[in-house]
């Protein structure tokens, strides 16, 4: 028997009290269970920050494949739905690790957390559906035991957070599935399978597998991130089919028939292999009538003048404040005559605004001259518009490439950046920043990009220019619906609007 530690490494993972309940007090018997750990329907839930004891678990899977090393899964002897659970470790140099094998008996004192990726900007967690783990763990290997047999699913098990979320960690068995397609995200590979379910290669070289084929069944442990992933163990755990004809043929969707015909999970308009289809006309709210009429019409969450394709349509003006004096909210934005930034160059609100933005003087006394104010931001004089004279010509202290009006726009600032056509199609992560191509942020908002979807231009071009088998606003580059939450949305202006119920 051998006692070993699992240190927390440098992931930034959420700090717990270690105070907070622990060694799962709400189970008097103290016979903690991973059903506990992952079922919120059961008494004894074991809640996020808690301590248990996990005896006498069977290892599922290790990773000790690239470099993503040093997490293991572990079971519940008879498996099934909430019976797994992974292991977050990142000792990579013990014995024990060394040793550590797929049936071992294992014993896990350790803390459960919820994971989620954060946010980088707000670090609000992005995941519909946090990884469950057990951190901060000691674990006690009692010896070889008899691996597993996995638990049979379908593809379609895994489609959504409320089927999906009672296999997180649990060792499954597909049969008979094909695969789709292969991609390959954030140096990841991924074999997507028909049924909208993928595996994943973070435990295996998964190199070998061919797009098309008839896998008469397939293995592995189930994870999350944005998505459920079944990840393969070994070789073994994938066969191909003596007859092909066991697997469903790959079928487009028809968006209108009431079926789900390339077996996804979704049916016609729900698909998003349907977005633009004459069958699925996007809601819209985007004229004068439509953006004054009290009503969400695209049933986005927001209503005429909240409406972000009401207030910022060039061609309305339904949503300008056409009065600066009569203290109406005219244009029913939440702000009213001078408040509104409709009213900034209108002379009953001088004082209000920088209405000078060359007059070395703080026009609305609010400590910014100039270029310096926000109100500015717009104006000729405040605009870089040579990039590479070596002067501030915009006087914001910021000269040529390193002012934000030349560092996406000008092709004398792309020079070591992902950020032309030439640089973002090259196979070559020219910035190092371990991005390639289309999947650098600055090749999907450069404006000098043409060959990466995510912009009006390459996104109703009717071709695939980022290479993933998605076009224009079937591409989440271009049209991404949040399914709960519509600030998450991202579309652009030539793709139907999202739809929320």
């Amino acid at each position: 028997m051998v006692t070993l530690f699992a240190f927390a490494g440098c992931r930034e993972d959420k700090k717990t009290n270690p105070n907070n309940n622990n060694n799962n007090v709400n189970n008097t018997n103290n016979g903690d269970t991973i059903f506990m750990v992952q079922d919120a329907s059961n008494q004894y839930f074991v809640q996020d920050g808690d301590e248990v004891v996990l005896s006498n678990k069977i290892v599922t899977a290790v990773d000790k494949y690239g470099d993503r090393t040093g997490s293991f899964w572990i079971s519940e002897a008879n498996g099934g739905a909430f019976s797994g659970v992974q292991v977050y470790n990142t000792d990579t140099t013990s014995t024990w690790w060394s040793e550590l094998q797929v049936g071992d008996l294992v014993t896990v004192h350790g803390r459960k957390m919820e994971y989620s990726y954060l946010d980088p900007d707000t670090n609000e967690p992005l995941f519909d559906d946090p990884l469950t783990e057990i951190t901060e763990a000691s674990v006690t290997v009692l010896g070889a035991g008899t691996p597993l047999t996995p638990t049979d699913i379908t593809a379609s098990d895994l489609t959504s957070v409320a089927m999906g979320e009672k296999w997180e960690g649990v060792l499954v068995r597909l049969t008979n599935v094909r695969v789709s397609t292969i991609t390959e995200r954030d140096g990841r590979l991924e074999v997507n399978l028909f049924g909208s379910t993928k595996a994943q290669d973070d435990l295996v070289d998964l190199s070998t597998v061919s797009e098309g084929v008839c896998l008469s069944r397939l293995s592995g442990v189930v994870t999350y991130f944005f998505d459920y992933y079944v990840l393969v163990r070994s070789a073994s755990d994938i066969e191909i089919a003596a007859n092909d004809a066991d697997c469903a043929e790959i079928v487009d969707e028809i968006c209108d028939n009431d079926i789900d015909d390339d077996g996804n999970g979704f049916t016609d308009c729900d698909d998003f292999a349907c977005t633009g289809n004459i069958a699925c006309p996007g809601k819209a709210e985007n004229t004068d009538e439509l953006c004054s009429d009290t009503i969400d019409n695209d049933e986005d969450g927001l209503t005429d003048c909240q409406d972000p394709s009401c207030f910022g349509h060039p061609d309305l003006t339904a949503c300008i404040e056409t009065n600066c004096t009569d203290t109406v909210d005219n244009d029913g934005n939440g702000y009213a005559d001078c408040e509104d930034y409709d009213c900034g160059n209108d002379v009953a609100c001088a004082g209000d605004f920088e209405q000078n933005c060359t007059d070395t003087t703080d026009d609305d006394g609010d400590g910014f001259i100039d270029c310096d104010d926000f109100d500015c931001a717009d104006d000729a004089a405040c605009i870089e518009v040579d990039c590479a004279d070596g002067n501030d010509n915009d006087g914001d202290g910021f000269i040529d490439c390193a002012d934000f009006d030349c560092l996406y726009t000008a092709a004398a600032c792309a020079e070591g950046k992902e950020m032309t056509d030439a640089t973002c199609s090259d196979g070559v992560d020219q910035d190092s920043n371990t991005f390639i191509d289309c999947r650098d942020f600055s090749c999907q908002k450069s404006p000098l990009v043409t060959v990466c979807e995510g912009n009006a231009v390459t996104c109703s071009d009717g071709l695939d220019n980022d290479g993933n088998n998605f076009i224009d606003c079937a591409d989440f580059a271009c049209r991404y619906c949040h399914a709960t939450d519509p600030t998450k949305d991202r579309v652009v202006a030539t793709c139907p609007p999202c739809v929320h119920e």
